[in-house]
């Protein structure tokens, strides 16, 4: 049975953080904004329940030996397959009808559905395919939820702050789940925590409804969308994201057999996962300020340089306090990067579908992620071995984004002059399908001037464009479609990523 004292403090603690009108609660400005944190929070709760659970059942209870091919098969069969549907998550969400908020009570009560199927399966054939259907649903989750983040939040220049405050208040209930998770895996076993889980997804799938209806989508074009997310600040802090995402895959399982080969207390292991959530929890306070300092891709190195530093005296010196130092800063730069990262794509692709631009980005932090568990997993290594991969990989590409200060500040130009460019596109896209073709043609010219480098030669293709152009202009719709086509290959040319070619009109 469950502990009657767990329960309690779990449901005060949903009581005092989800008040009967959130309406009045200034936490974070927005209205909808309010009412998503206590269903972020009971997700993250739920997403504890889960964690130890399946600690609980795939390497606690298990000799080291047989811990490192279950985690494998547990990687590779769950993984493997999200991979691979990834891409199609984000065009599923973009197409159900009501939104984000439907997506996100689904993904709640099928979480709870598929715990409380699970708590029966966890030494069954079943295990695997159930915990698969498990993790699809959290990303389903978090994909709504960051593409529904932007909706809500009227003025952009607050997405950091309310992205680090629901981060906040999720890493808070997160560790208040802990401890009855730890107390109910003790006492009543793994399958009582997936079904005190399910009851907390239950609830969070109930809260979701109070959620504000979704607001009509417009029409985005292609090209604007890819280019708005083949930009160099959002590729730039993809790689920075992707890299802290493998560092902690890597880390997570590194120290945990580390501390189980040496024999180390169970209670370390708690220590190191608590470490790691209160340096998440930290870096929600962290991001926002350090941002409005150095900006964005700074913040990002300074995310990787962090942890790298850490890792060299953990290097020197392995033992437990430096252990649970270097699982502190990993947790601390993983949630600043983490923050950054979510408005870095919601500022610079305000037009890309949410499901689609987001699903297909968490698809590859995923994949660093089981790429560096894997890693660890795989290579039996000491714990100095281990943390000296880390220093030299992060430090590596710290260093790299710190070399590259200078292109950095052009990142930041670029996006301002791409963002003007694209807009000027997206405008002569809108005239061309009201029929306005020779208005269109003068906006799209524009465009290709915005991309041409101030007091660079004109080439003969700009030049043929140009005149092209004039043509078009003047009353002669014959050569406005085609003037139209050049000038968006021409923008997109300027990039460095390609794109597709414009909808016709």
């Amino acid at each position: 049975m469950i502990p009657a004292d767990a329960s309690r403090s779990s449901l005060h603690f949903l009581r005092r953080l989800t008040p009967a009108r959130f309406d009045d609660l200034p936490l974070l400005g927005d209205t909808g904004v309010t009412q998503l944190v206590p269903v972020q929070a009971l997700h993250s709760m739920g997403e504890t329940m889960f964690a130890v659970s399946l600690a609980g059942s795939l390497f606690f209870n298990v000799s080291l030996d047989a811990a490192r091919p279950r985690i494998v098969l547990y990687l590779a069969v769950t993984m493997a397959p999200f991979l691979v549907l990834a891409p199609l998550i984000g065009p599923f969400i973009d197409r159900i009808r009501g939104g984000h908020r439907i997506v996100l009570m689904a993904a709640l009560g099928g979480r709870a559905l598929f715990a409380l199927l699970l708590a029966t399966q966890l030494k069954g054939l079943l295990f695997y395919p159930q915990a698969f259907v498990i993790m699809v649903l959290a990303k389903m989750f978090a994909v709504s939820r960051n593409s529904l983040i932007p909706v809500l939040v009227e003025d952009r220049a607050h997405l950091v702050v309310v992205n680090a405050r629901i981060a906040r208040m999720a890493a808070a209930a997160g560790a208040v789940a802990a401890a009855p998770a730890v107390v109910v895996l003790n006492s009543a076993g793994p399958e009582w925590v997936l079904r005190l889980g399910a009851v907390i997804y239950g609830v969070g799938a109930l809260l979701a409804f109070r959620l504000p209806p979704p607001h009509p989508e417009q029409n985005v074009s292609p090209v604007v969308e890819q280019l708005e997310l083949s930009g160099p600040g959002v590729r730039s802090a993809t790689i920075a994201m992707g890299s802290l995402r493998a560092a902690i895959g890597f880390l997570i399982f590194h120290l945990g057999f580390e501390m189980k080969r040496t024999g180390e207390p169970a209670w370390m292991f708690g220590v190191l996962a608590v470490a790691m959530s209160l340096g998440g929890f930290a870096g929600t306070f962290v991001a926002h300020r350090l941002r409005r300092i150095v900006g964005e891709q700074l913040t990002l190195t300074a995310a990787l340089a962090t942890p790298a530093a850490v890792a060299i005296i953990t290097a020197l010196r392995f033992h437990r306090v430096t252990a649970v130092v270097l699982a502190f800063a990993i947790g601390l730069g993983g949630s600043v990067a983490r923050r950054t990262f979510d408005s870095v794509v919601q500022a610079e692709a305000p037009h890309a579908r949410r499901g689609k631009a987001f699903a297909g980005l968490e698809a590859r932090l995923e994949l660093g992620w089981a790429a560096g568990a894997l890693l660890a997993v795989g290579v039996s290594a000491p714990g100095w071995a281990g943390a000296a991969a880390l220093a030299v990989a992060l430090g590596g590409i710290s260093m790299a984004r710190m070399i590259q200060h200078r292109r950095a500040n052009l990142i930041e130009s670029t996006a301002t002059e791409s963002t003007l460019a694209l807009r000027l596109l997206e405008t002569a896209e809108a005239l061309a399908a009201r029929g306005d073709r020779q208005q269109a043609v003068v906006v799209a010219m524009a465009a290709a001037d915005v991309v041409v480098p101030a007091g660079s030669a004109v080439t003969p293709e700009l030049a043929n464009l140009r005149e092209l152009g004039r043509v078009a202009a003047t009353d002669h719709d014959e050569h406005a479609d085609e003037a139209l086509r050049l000038v968006h290959q021409f923008v997109a040319d300027s990039y460095p990523s390609p794109i597709a070619e414009p909808r016709a009109s």
